[in-house]
This record gives structure tokens, sequence and C-alpha cells, in this order.
């Protein structure tokens, strides 16, 4: 190339106006050697001279995209240095990232392999010997261990009689009370329910726990006490503590009696013949909601019928304001004609 380049390489490094002056000196090289050469085919030179504008273009945004700051080179060593420092430092921190995750999530997961559950099953059961079916339960509830906390009775129709029993069992002993009723009676219906209460058992205990830390201090600060009022603030917080212990422990007895003991809600029916459950098919369930709603609408209709009827008192007198509207406003249309 011609003089320009050689003067731009000869000029002092350091000094962010070189590139400018590279820019232009290529510019003008490239420009000049293209001039010279008469021989290039015509159909050539429209290319020579695209790609001349494009890197004249190219070059010009780069130039005016140029930091004008004199310490760009110094900048530019102190990147590359950080980079390469924090590529050194990256494999301590990936290596002490799991260990960190790992600790985490040991601290923050909750242990839940004893879970409290509270068990309640309801039975609807009917039997046609009614004293035999009772005597039966109640030998089978004391030989597992349960007892009776309430018990209802009473008749219906002539004869009848039912009950209505709550009993506790422990839970281990559930399934076979369960079983044996259902031998024993014609179960109607059967539910079951399940009551998670192990994060307030945790909650409970940790609240104790952290009471009875205090108590322990309030015990060693009331053998410091050395002044009256100091004394008797101490002895109140202590009586606070002591309730608060108590009502805590209290909970967790009720909901150990709970989690242990499982509750039974049973119902038995004394029936002259049991009922036989028999799965009814689509015709008849088809039957069966048409009738339901058949009936809905007819009640609707009886009932706004007597709607309608114990209404007319209150519709009479503005019955006869509107009749006598009418026949007054009449007369005054004939009055006018």
């Amino acid at each position: 190339m011609g003089g320009g380049y050689h003067k731009a390489l000869e000029a002092p490094r350091g000094n962010l106006k070189n590139s400018e002056i590279l820019r232009k000196a290529l510019a003008q090289d490239f420009f000049c050697a293209i001039l010279k050469k008469k021989e290039v085919i015509p159909m050539k030179r429209t290319g020579f001279f695209a790609l001349f504008l494009s890197l004249c273009i190219l070059l010009t945004a780069c130039g005016s995209a140029a930091p004008t700051d004199d310490g760009i080179f110094n900048r530019a060593e102190a990147d590359m240095n950080s980079a390469v420092l924090d590529q050194m430092e990256m494999p301590f921190e990936t290596s002490a990232a799991p260990e960190e995750l790992k600790s985490e999530s040991a601290i923050d997961a909750p242990v839940l392999s004893d879970r409290k559950l509270i068990k309640t099953v309801q039975i609807e059961a009917e039997t046609e010997e009614y004293d035999a079916l009772v005597a039966a339960l109640e030998e089978k509830l004391t030989a597992l261990g349960g007892y009776t906390e309430s018990r209802q009775t009473g008749t219906f129709g002539k004869t009848r009689r039912w009950s209505n029993m709550t009993l506790r069992i422990p839970v281990e002993n559930l399934p076979a009370f369960v079983a044996h009723v259902t031998e024993a009676a014609n179960v109607l219906s059967t539910s079951e329910e399940t009551q998670d209460v192990t994060l307030q058992y945790s909650d409970t205990e940790a609240k104790i726990a952290s009471l009875e830390a205090e108590r322990t201090r309030l015990m060693e600060l009331l053998a410091q006490a050395e002044t009256m009022e100091d004394l008797l603030t101490i002895e109140a917080r202590l009586t606070d503590v002591r309730w608060e212990l108590e009502n805590y422990a209290s909970q967790l007895r009720v909901l150990d009696n709970q989690v242990n003991y499982s509750t039974i809600h049973l119902s038995v029916w004394e029936v002259d013949e049991p009922t036989v459950i028999v799965e009814r098919t689509v015709w008849q369930k088809i039957g069966d909601g048409f009738s339901e709603n058949a009936g809905d609408m007819w009640d609707g209709l009886v009932n706004t019928f007597i709607w309608l009827i114990t209404v007319i008192p209150y519709l009479i007198p503005d019955a006869v304001k509107l009749t006598l509207a009418y026949v007054l406003s009449r007369r005054l249309r004939k009055h006018m004609k």
C-alpha cells in the first residue's frame, strides 16, 4: 500500500487517534490502488466500489463508537486481568455451592417421619337383633382396649329402637373393630376422616421447650435479685410462664389422646328386615331424577300460588287507589272536552 499506511504504523502507540489515522490511510491507499488498475474488468469494478463503500461505512461506525478516553488500553488490560482472576476463583465457588445447598436443605427440611394423625370413623348399621348386637359390640370394644365415650338411645315407630354411640379405641385396633361391626350388622354406610396435626404438635413442643428455657433463666435471675422490685417483676413473669406451660402441656395431652385413640361414631338401628342395597340401572336413575325434578317444580308452583293468596291483603289498598285515579282521570278528560 501507499505511504499513508506506513505513516500510521510509524506513529507512536498508545494514542487513541491512531485508529482514526489508520482508517483514513487504509481508505486512501485502497482508493488509489483501484484507480491505478485500469485493466480491471468493468463488471468487477462495481463489486470493488461496493466493497470499498461497505468498508468505509464499517470503519466510520467503529470510529464513531470508539471511546475518547486515553486510558482505554489500561482499562482493557484491567478487565482482562479481572476475567482471569474470576476464572481462577470459579472452581472454588462451584465446589462449595453443593455443600451450601446440601446444608441449607438439611436445615430447612422438616422431619415428619413420626406423623401425628387423628382418625375419625362414622358407621351407620342396622340389625334385627338389637340387644345381641349392642352387647357384642361392647364386649369386642373392651377386648380391644377401647371404651364408650358417650351413648344416646331412643325409639322410633312403635317398638323399634336406635342408639348413637361415640367410641374410643386404640388406633392400631381400629381396623379389627370396623371389620367386626361389618360382620355382625348390616352396614349401610361407612366414612373415615384423617386429620394431620404433625405441624401443630411440633409447634407446641417447640413453644414448651422455649418456655422451659425461659423459666430456668428466670429462676437464676430470681436467685440473683437484690431489690424488691426485681423480685416482683421476675415472680410475675414466672407466673405467666408457668400458666403458659400448663396450657401447652394440656394441649399436647389432648393431641396425644386423639392420636393414640381413634374416634368411632356408630349409629345402630333396629329393623324388622335388613335393607338390601341394589345398584340401580341407568333408566332407574333417570326416572328417579325426573320424578325428583317434577316434584320440585310442582312444589314451586304451589308455593307461588300460596304466596299470591297471602299477599292479596297488601294489594287491595293499591288496587283501590289505582281504580280511583283511573276514574278521576276519565272524568277530567270528559269535562275538558
